[in-house]
């Protein structure tokens, strides 16, 4: 367990670093193809589509798209958020909306297998979706839209899904006040 938490916070902190050196990286210090034909053609390379299961979790980020490969068929899950009140606090209710998507199979999502890492390093256990709902299946073929509004405080953090008991995806979020 020692090892998994420190490679967790050794990625978290790299992370951090990376964001941080975005924010501080002055205007037109990056070098941008001023090539027009090049730039329209060229698909964009933010949000991405992952391969995950629960032999090979995968990191993410709101808005990539993953498709999580269980025993019980393969899940298509597209996480957003957070979206938050646009006030300053130390601690502010964040909403994130899933989309599930099942390819194949039948797959139970169960909001036991969600877990948040706060701004704080507070570990939140959610109990229910936005709906009241606290577990559900998809069948294949069928798509469902869920949203899960947690308190929480600001800053980086981790949104993990871990169906069957299992980690295959960590989305890296950041919660900002206005």
């Amino acid at each position: 367990m020692y090892s998994i938490t420190s490679k967790f916070r050794y990625l978290l902190t790299a992370l951090t670093s990376i964001a941080l050196a975005g924010v501080i990286t002055p205007v037109g210090a990056i070098a941008v193809s001023t090539n027009a034909a090049t730039t329209k053609s060229s698909p964009s390379k933010i949000h991405q589509v992952l391969q995950a299961s629960q032999l090979h979790p995968q990191l993410a980020i709101p808005g990539d798209t993953v498709d999580v490969t269980l025993r019980t068929g393969m899940t298509q899950v597209l996480l957003n958020g957070p979206t938050i009140p646009q006030i300053s606090a130390d601690a502010l209710p964040g909403t994130f909306i899933f989309t599930f998507i099942q390819k194949t199979g039948r797959t139970l999502i169960d909001i036991r297998d969600f877990g948040i890492l706060d701004g704080e390093d507070a570990l939140i256990r959610p109990v229910q979706f936005d709906d009241g709902t606290k577990s559900f299946y998809l069948s294949a073929g069928q798509k469902r839209t869920v949203k899960l509004t947690s308190f929480m405080a600001v800053g980086t953090g981790t949104l993990r899904w871990a169906p069957l008991n299992h980690y295959v995806t960590d989305w890296q979020f950041v919660e900002e006040t206005a």
